[in-house]
């Protein structure tokens, strides 16, 4: 056993007893457990339960509570397994707490011991550790295991069995999971839970069977569970969803200001239809937002594709907002320029099919109002609602949300997780001028 330096703020009365403990070659097996439990008790509670120990004294510390604390020395050599695994020390690990596990079992050090197992390669092994764990918990009456623990037990279970391609068998802890956490309101590993599961049945061709799963466990309370699992839905399943799931989701992320699920959601659906009103409505949306340029352009170009679109009374607007959208400075557009060029082109040859001929176009825009800051982009999506067979519920819903924003631009942050409500920002931070 190495010596380790004298831990911080040890009493003064305690210091003789260490250093008499801390020499190269003590044996700690051979001393008397009542004379040295006055020190690691001290070292248990002020130095391990504080997190003022690192590995060398968590290790020393071990080595004396061996022979004197088995419940103390099963605690701390799970966290002396997990950080030798984090060091990369597996064989090590494995080492530690097979040899405690001999003398008394402990759901959380075969935890670490089959993530140990499994980090070596053996899953077979690593997967019947933990059934053997989750096997004891589940009917010992004096296992108390907090629920965190049983329920990332199951998740890791889960996660251990899709690797070893037993996917079948990974439904039923994926399942435990859930339903453990539901029952003790664990939000944050429900919703990891969930996403195990979702992903896995998408990716076994069961996407129908993952939102009959997902669907019930769905509503409008704008909690930040529910946003989980509508942007999950929204960015995994949208192929399943109709036209009131869409609106169920769109009223619960719109009341909790998240737009970004729903406006992805509306660009991708328009990104693969060639039908006219979804593409209006995704445009409608990203023009409300202001979503990248990146994003919104190529919806204007599907809007603009053919001589008689470039035609219709509308198409004027079309081409400005987009090109509108390309001038306010943004960092999450990395061809802002290329899109900008595109756009210019576009609102030519849009002028073009409407009569005005090149040489004119400029003072034409200006003359029609088609700029920037002449207000363009909010009079666009205004005239292209008006165009809509039907109006989505949650789109006045979506208007409101901005507008609402706006009036909170003057001495309020804005919410950083939602970038597409965000206004666009240059590199220096500034915003752009606004009409």
């Amino acid at each position: 056993m190495h010596p380790i330096p004298v831990p911080t703020e040890l009493p003064t009365h305690l210091q003789p007893l260490f250093a008499r403990m801390n020499h190269t070659g003590v044996q700690p097996d051979q001393w008397d457990c009542a004379e040295t439990a006055v020190l690691t008790d001290w070292l248990y509670i002020e130095r391990w339960h504080a997190e003022l120990a690192d590995q060398a004294e968590l290790e020393w510390l071990l080595a004396w509570l061996r022979p004197c604390h088995t419940a103390r020395a099963v605690e701390l050599a799970d966290a002396v397994c997990i950080l030798r695994l984090e060091a990369g020390e597996i064989e090590a690990s494995i080492e530690l707490a097979t040899s405690l596990l001999a003398q008394t079992d402990d759901f959380s050090l075969r935890h670490t011991l089959a993530l140990a197992l499994a980090a070596q390669g053996n899953l077979d092994q690593a997967i019947s550790q933990l059934e053997h764990a989750l096997n004891q918990a589940t009917h010992s009456s004096d296992a108390v295991i907090p629920s965190e623990q049983r329920i990332q037990a199951w998740l890791d279970l889960t996660r251990l069995l899709q690797n070893n391609k037993a996917l079948f068998k990974a439904i039923r802890p994926a399942k435990q999971a859930i339903a453990l956490a539901q029952t003790h309101q664990q939000d944050d590993l429900l919703i990891e839970a969930i996403h195990v599961l979702v992903e896995q049945l998408i990716d076994q061709g069961g996407a129908d069977e993952a939102w009959d799963f997902l669907k019930p466990l769905l509503s409008r309370e704008p909690t930040a569970s529910q946003q989980a699992l509508w942007t999950l839905a929204f960015a995994r399943l949208s192929s399943e969803l109709t036209p009131p799931d869409i609106n169920q989701g769109a009223a619960c992320l719109l009341a909790a200001r998240n737009p970004d699920p729903l406006i992805k959601l509306m660009i991708q659906r328009a990104e693969s239809s060639q039908d006219h009103h979804t593409l209006l409505v995704a445009f409608i949306l990203g023009l409300i937002f202001r979503a990248p340029i990146d994003v919104t352009a190529p919806l204007a170009a599907k809007l603009l594709l053919r001589d008689h679109d470039r035609q219709r009374r509308t198409a004027p607007l079309i081409a400005a907002a987009s090109m509108a959208l390309a001038e306010i400075p943004d960092e999450r557009s990395s061809k802002r320029a290329h899109w900008y060029r595109d756009a210019m082109m576009q609102l030519i040859s849009v002028a073009q099919h409407q009569g005005i001929p090149e040489a004119a176009v400029k003072q034409w825009a200006e003359d029609e109002q088609l700029l920037l800051e002449q207000g363009i982009i909010e009079r666009t999506y205004q005239t292209l609602m008006r165009e809509l067979t039907h109006i989505p519920p949650w789109l006045p819903q979506a208007i409101a949300l901005r507008a609402t924003t706006e009036l909170l631009v003057i001495g309020a942050p804005r919410d950083a997780k939602a970038p597409y409500l965000a206004e666009p920002t240059d590199k220096n931070g500034s915003k752009p001028s606004r009409t």
